[in-house]
């Protein structure tokens, strides 16, 4: 199977994203931070908080704070949560308000899905009329459901899926 993507629009919530953070730039630390969160507990820590509102086992990568000059960008690793969520010492959040989201669904039978997913996701938002809008909030956010990317099957047929979220806007 080779990928396949398709597209959708939501009318997103506000919550508040909580995990642990680094900074990307000409090193990519993210592989490392992910491995380190599932092997320690912080996954499980974040997975069990009262106040999470993502579905339990999936996982959120939340990029933006995008610097210009130093082409370094906050990438996060966690889950949602309740927007007042109080934030437990060591972790990082960020607030994502209430606004129009494009989701680029990336199907394949690889699980880097990731890469080059910011660009897939806005060609088909074009294709289907919106366009990414950073005025509201200027990030984009990797989405990893447990049930269709975290849970590899024995037999190694698997099919995984992952979420490309962009906040957007029609094309006028």
């Amino acid at each position: 199977m080779g990928l396949k993507i398709s597209f959708e629009v939501q009318n997103f919530k506000a919550v508040r994203l909580i995990g642990k953070e680094v900074v990307v730039g000409k090193k990519n630390p993210v592989p490392e931070l992910w491995s380190n969160m599932l092997e320690d507990g912080t996954n499980e820590f974040l997975q069990n908080m009262p106040q999470r509102v993502s579905p339990r086992g999936d996982t959120i990568g939340w990029m933006g704070d995008y610097n210009s000059k130093t082409k370094e960008f906050t990438y996060i690793a966690g889950v949602f949560a309740k927007p007042d969520t109080n934030v437990p010492n060591g972790f990082s959040y960020r607030d994502i308000p209430e606004c129009l989201m494009g989701i680029g669904w990336i199907k394949g039978n690889t699980s880097n899905l990731e890469k080059g997913a910011h660009t897939k996701t806005e060609k088909i938002m074009r294709e289907n009329g919106y366009m990414p809008d950073y005025s509201v909030v200027g990030i984009s956010m990797e989405y990893y459901s447990f049930d269709n990317y975290a849970n590899i099957k024995e037999d190694g047929n698997n099919i995984f899926t992952c979420g490309y979220f962009l906040p957007c806007k029609k094309i006028i």
